[in-house]
């Protein structure tokens, strides 16, 4: 499967029943550092806790072989946390075993998140403003194409099954910055965007696609 489709895998794969399964936040303590959280609900294979999404592991050395392999910068991965979800919390899911995994990455080059971050993403520094583009494309066809069998079969589920899901995303900042984003809402001090996974399926939807973010610090 073609790298640069990995991270956008997962969007394919959510079937949320009133809550998110994919939620991501970044702290800015400055302009070229600051601390990355991430967390998200994965189906389980059916004999072990690994999860059946290879590139959104449930096993901490896993994830941690996963960011290396992209980010050759220094960085500490830390707050590590997993646990299966009751049977309660995952009702109306064609996987009958799901996991919830959260952790969060320090780092102290921005560039780093180019890696890190759902959808393709591009992270610049000047002077004392950050910039990031993130598109998120309709990808469903290609992922398909690309897919391992047991790959096709979670996405074409998901596809079937998706419904009311969203992704939340969220990024703070010093309150004394200014912030500028073409979507989501600014306040003080934070930015908070949401959109609705069945806009990554359609190659021709332009709502939430496109997502640019200027963050001046003081």
């Amino acid at each position: 499967m073609p790298s640069r489709f990995l991270s956008i895998l997962f969007l394919s794969c959510l079937f949320l029943q009133n809550c998110f399964e994919y939620e991501e936040t970044i702290f800015f303590r400055k302009p070229n550092s600051g601390t990355l959280e991430i967390s998200y609900i994965v189906p389980l294979k059916k004999d072990s806790q690994e999860s059946l999404i290879q590139f959104l592991p449930t096993q901490e050395l896993d994830v941690q072989k996963r960011i290396k392999k992209k980010v050759n910068l220094g960085f500490v991965l830390r707050d590590f946390s997993f646990r299966e979800l009751d049977k309660s919390e995952i009702l109306d899911s064609p996987f009958k075993r799901k996991g919830k995994v959260s952790y969060k990455v320090d780092f102290e080059d921005v560039s780093t998140l180019e890696t890190l971050l759902l959808g393709n993403s591009s992270v610049k520094v000047k002077q004392k403003s950050v910039s990031i583009k993130r598109d998120f494309p309709g990808f469903a066809s290609k992922i398909l194409e690309s897919s391992s069998s047991g790959e096709k079969k979670i996405v074409s589920e998901s596809l079937r099954l998706l419904k009311d899901g969203k992704l939340q995303f969220r990024v703070y900042f010093p309150k004394d910055s200014e912030c500028s984003s073409n979507k989501g809402f600014v306040g003080l001090g934070m930015l908070q965007y949401g959109f609705s996974a069945t806009e990554t399926m359609d190659a021709n939807s332009i709502e939430g696609k496109n997502w640019e973010t200027k963050i001046r610090f003081f």
